[in-house]
């Protein structure tokens, strides 16, 4: 495609395609980004394809010149745990390399110790900016006082660069409007959810929940089971608490969606774990897991990184990525709470093979009891469509999804099932 056929709905295409990410490093981590932060960053990817685009970004937006070359998405093993990165070729300047860095905020917060951890990855020249684009009303305070440093929000940047970069003005605006629009909670995933009757989607989906499973019971000698915060949204962890290291079951990146994570400081550290197909599969990735277990601090120390290999195991594909994100947001304990369902705290069910469930109750009606929103309910899943069962006498309704249901159509019959349970005998 040639760069002056940019238009707003090849760039959304662009940012739903969301390809994996394959870069290797052994260097701190950048946050998990939220789904609609990770739409927004692909979308800001597609418009700073294009050489105009990025000079005019980096000398209205983030104060600097220089030849600004191609903006790459960095993962979150990524050299420079920042969201975007471009490198600045500046003919006059001597020395070091000069990059400009962007973060994409929207739905996680800004902390000041993660702004101070992005600009010590930064080369100390000059030339080199980190952007940390935010909402409106959100910009944060106590930051660092670095020159190297812009922060603004998504709406004033959108403006400025229409004024600049009058040629893709439409594509400015609509992402400050995808980045702007209810940034109380993230944009649902853009899949139908038919795609959770896929039976080898199911089989794929399992060997994943295995591999899991198989972590916390080798690395952590604990039981996987999603957090009851309300702050991140769904989140299926093990061991993560303070400053230690734990794992999760989180977005798709490298093929995998099990990773090691921390967040004092923020760090994440791929496993090269995916679906275990076979007994020879179980037997490396625990051979692994045992090696790591092994080596002394490596959960305390925030400079410890496993020598990790190859991916043992099936890679996730697009559409694992597409199944999790679609069942987490039905599994969101916000969603859940704002439909009368809080969870029950110290009270969640461990992931086991038969069933991956979250617990809620019902306080407005007492003697209610509790209920179990989740997947599986048999030791052979054959689809991934969710289950709420109350749990007094196990009666269960199987959530089924029609051909034009969206994320939204399935949440809310997920929700329905929980009030017909909850008030009926």
């Amino acid at each position: 495609m040639a760069r002056s056929d940019m238009t707003v709905g090849r760039m959304i295409a662009h940012a739903q395609a969301a390809p994996a990410r394959p870069t290797e490093s052994a260097s701190p981590a950048a946050q998990p980004l939220s789904r609609r932060e990770t739409l927004v960053r692909r979308m800001l990817e597609y418009v700073l394809a294009h050489p105009r685009a990025r000079a005019r970004f980096a000398a209205t937006v983030a104060g600097t010149s220089g030849d600004v070359r191609d903006a790459r998405t960095t993962d979150r093993a990524g050299a420079i745990g920042a969201d975007l990165v471009a490198e600045i070729v500046d003919e006059t300047a001597a020395g070091a390399p000069e990059l400009l860095a962007i973060l994409v905020r929207i739905d996680t917060p800004v902390e000041p110790a993660t702004i101070a951890e992005r600009l010590a990855e930064l080369p100390d020249t000059p030339g080199s900016r980190l952007v940390v684009l935010v909402p409106r009303g959100a910009k944060p305070t106590d930051l660092p006082e670095d020159p190297r440093l812009v922060v603004t929000t998504w709406s004033r940047m959108a403006r400025r660069m229409a004024s600049k970069d009058t040629q893709r003005a439409d594509l400015w605006a609509a992402i400050a409007d995808a980045a702007e629009a209810d940034t109380s909670r993230p944009a649902l995933p853009p899949v139908s959810p038919r795609l959770l009757l896929d039976e080898d989607l199911t089989s794929r989906f399992c060997e994943l929940l295995g591999a899991m499973r198989l972590v916390g019971d080798e690395l952590f000698d604990r039981p996987v089971r999603f957090s009851t915060a309300l702050a991140r949204g769904a989140r299926l962890q093990v061991g993560a608490t303070g400053s230690l290291l734990g794992a999760e079951f989180g977005p798709v990146e490298r093929s995998t969606p099990i990773w090691l994570v921390g967040s004092r400081p923020a760090r994440a550290l791929s496993l090269g774990i995916g679906g275990l197909r076979s007994d020879d599969d179980r037997e490396r990735a625990a051979a692994r897991l045992r090696a790591i277990a092994a080596g002394g601090q490596w959960r305390s120390d925030p400079d410890h990184r496993p020598a990790i290999g190859d991916l043992i195991g099936r890679g996730a594909a697009s559409d694992i990525e597409d199944a999790r994100a679609l069942l987490w947001e039905v599994l969101d304990p916000r969603r859940l709470a704002e439909a009368g369902f809080p969870l029950v705290p110290r009270a969640q069910p461990e992931l086991t093979r038969d069933r991956l469930a979250v617990r809620v109750s019902y306080p407005e009606a007492r003697g209610a009891g509790t209920f179990l929103v989740g997947i599986g309910g048999s030791k052979k899943w054959k689809t991934l469509l969710p289950r709420v069962t109350r749990e007094y006498d196990d009666k269960t309704y199987i959530v089924q999804v029609k051909k034009r249901d969206t994320a939204e159509d399935l949440i809310a019959a997920v929700h329905d099932a929980l009030r017909s349970l909850a008030t009926k005998a």
